[in-house]
This record gives structure tokens, C-alpha cells and sequence, in this order.
């Protein structure tokens, strides 16, 4: 039976919590997340606060580790909760920039990360990955450092770095960090999820193009991106799907 409004839970703050949990473990079983990536959720009562993990694995996330953050500080709204993430200025930047984000997911799938160093711009190939634009923006952190930088990382630990990188996103649903990994927003979390899983689905595709076509590919045109959201309107379906896959995985280990 299709489900309607009504048989979804009320959008509370505990509920996106509790999703997030699912979320931090469905990521890292679909080979989204490793060990370091990480994912987060606007709160439903307090646009100016999200929620994410604490500074751990994902795989091993529960409900009481999750902690509340400033969307402008970055900072922790209580500060004897438990040690935050060091990117967590990626989330709270981008959810200052972006009102319309409600979860940012950064990643380090390697599926990704060669078009972020090869100069092969990720295309959208398949039709459940039409939500990207024609070419994926790459953010180079060397940029944010400046010339003048005497030592620079290639993580993403200030507002300023954060800042920068929010700006080379844009409106887009994606950004690639050039030697790092990538970031996926969306208006919720089941949607940054789904699109997290399908821009590495999309990215295996366009590889194994690159090598039978000798370099070259066909990408979705812009007719066939503008159609995407009539195609691809459904994000509970694929979530519901990756849930059960997960479950029943975790059942045949027990």
C-alpha cells in the first residue's frame, strides 16, 4: 500500500535524530561512508541548529551520540558535549548559505574521487543520478589556503575553508574536494541519502564508460536533467529498500 502523509511520523527533532542513526549506518553499508565521513540533519524546530555524531565512526553511531551544533558558530550549542567532528564547519557553512539544505553528507567514496583529480568533470550518465548538474564543481582548497600559506591540509577544519567551499557548491546538489572526497546536500535526509548512493552508481558507470568508449561518453542533456524530478519523484522507495537490504544483512550476521 502506497503510503500517505498521514502513516509518516511527525517531522520532530528526535525523529530526524533517529533517522540520522539509520542514515550514519545505511551510508557506511552501501559504501558511502568510511570511517572518517560523516552526515547531518537541520533541526526540524531550529533552523539555526543541526544535529550530527560526534566525532566516531559511523557505523557505530547511536541516538546518544548525537550532539547539537550552531549553524553560525559551528561550535557545539552545549560545550560539555562530547568532542565534535573536526569538518563540522562543512555542515554548518553550507547550511548557512543554503536555507533550503536540511542534511549535508560528506564523503570519501572513491568511486568520486578521481574526478576530482584526473580533470574529468563527473557527468550525470544514468537517470537516477539526472538530479546532478552537467559538471559536478570541484573545490580546490589550495585556492582557500592562498599562495601565501607556508603548511596547508587538504581537510576542511575552518568557517573560512568551510565558507569557500559553500560558495564553489552553490545551488548544486554536489560538490567534488579535489584529493579528498565530496558532499552531497538535499531538503531531506532520505534525499541526500538516495543521492548519495547514485552519484557513486553514477560515477562507476561513467568510469567503465570512459574505458569502452575510449573517452568518450553520452551525458544526460539538459532536457533529460530539467525532466528529473518527474522521473525520479520517489525517495522512499529507494530509502525503504536500502533499509531492508541493511537489515537483513545485519540479521545474517547475528
Amino acid at each position: 500500500m502506497e503510503k500517505t502523509a498521514a502513516h509518516k511520523p511527525a517531522d520532530t527533532d528526535e525523529a530526524r535524530k533517529a533517522e540520522l542513526v539509520i542514515a550514519s549506518h545505511l551510508l557506511v553499508d552501501r559504501e558511502v561512508l568510511d570511517s572518517f565521513g560523516h552526515i547531518s540533519v537541520r533541526s526540524a524546530s531550529n533552523p539555526k541548529t543541526f544535529f550530527m555524531p560526534r566525532a566516531m565512526p559511523p557505523a557505530l553511531v547511536q541516538l546518544e551520540d548525537i550532539i547539537a551544533i550552531s549553524v553560525e558558530t559551528g561550535e557545539r550549542i552545549d560545550p560539555h558535549a562530547p568532542r565534535p567532528n573536526g569538518e563540522r564547519y562543512i555542515h554548518s557553512e553550507t547550511y548557512k548559505a543554503r536555507p533550503d539544505v536540511e542534511c549535508v553528507i560528506h564523503s570519501h567514496a572513491m568511486a568520486v574521487l578521481p574526478f576530482g583529480v584526473a580533470g574529468v568533470p563527473l557527468q550525470p550518465v544514468i537517470a537516477q543520478a539526472g538530479f546532478l548538474p552537467p559538471q559536478t564543481p570541484v573545490f580546490e582548497i589550495r585556492d582557500a589556503w592562498g599562495p601565501a600559506a607556508e603548511k596547508r591540509g587538504v581537510q576542511v577544519r575552518s568557517r573560512e575553508h568551510a565558507a569557500a567551499l559553500a560558495k564553489v557548491l552553490g545551488a548544486a546538489p554536489a560538490v567534488i574536494l579535489r584529493g579528498h572526497g565530496h558532499d552531497i546536500v538535499g531538503d531531506s535526509i532520505r534525499r541526500a541519502v538516495v543521492r548519495a548512493v547514485y552519484i557513486n552508481i553514477n560515477a562507476t558507470v561513467q568510469m567503465d564508460a570512459l574505458r569502452l568508449g575510449a573517452g568518450k561518453i553520452i551525458p544526460l542533456d539538459q532536457k533529460e536533467i530539467d525532466y528529473n524530478e518527474i522521473e525520479n519523484f520517489d525517495v522512499d522507495r529507494p530509502w525503504d529498500n536500502f533499509v531492508r537490504i541493511m537489515k537483513e544483512k545485519d540479521a545474517g550476521r547475528r
